[in-house]
């Protein structure tokens, strides 16, 4: 069953409002092509739990601390890192993607059943030199619906709304 044209229209005033993509800045200016790219890691090696969980974890310096011990360049980003790991004080990153509290999503479901890459909701990561400032696909609704179309996957309400 799909949801009404008016369901629709009030979950996108709720989201809009709950999420209207501001500019968030993150602590340390995290490369993540470097880290995916260069270094050959991939997103769950520090958004634990993408696989296994309902949330991802944003990074934990346990996370970083298996390479960041000591610096290895002159980047000031990798120094506030490897003085976090010395200092076992954890790096406060801020969440870019928050979803109002009616709204269900499990990473589990859409990574390792689903078989969703993580570029799908939150593009092309690998590029970024910087962190992002804000999401870079916006997730409303209509993506969320279109993209259980294509899937063949339910777009009951019930499905996604709690």
């Amino acid at each position: 069953m799909r949801c009404t044209k008016l369901s629709l229209f009030l979950f996108t005033l709720v989201i809009l409002g709950c999420n209207d993509n501001q500019i968030v800045e993150q602590p340390v200016a995290y490369n993540h092509t470097v880290h995916l790219t260069e270094a050959g890691m991939d997103c769950i090696d520090c958004h634990l739990g993408a696989e296994t969980k309902i949330h991802a974890t944003l990074p934990s310096i346990k996370q970083c601390k298996s390479c960041h011990s000591k610096s290895k360049t002159e980047s000031s980003a990798e120094k506030m890192v490897v003085d976090a790991v010395l200092s076992g004080a954890e790096i406060p990153w801020n969440r870019i993607y928050n979803l109002p509290d009616h709204v269900f999503f499990s990473h589990r479901r859409h990574v390792k059943a689903g078989q969703v890459a993580c570029s799908v909701c939150h593009g092309e990561v690998e590029k970024l030199t910087k962190p992002p400032s804000k999401m870079i696909v916006p997730i409303s609704m209509d993506t969320c619906m279109n993209c259980h179309d294509n899937k063949s996957i339910s777009n009951d309400c019930l499905t996604c709304h709690v």
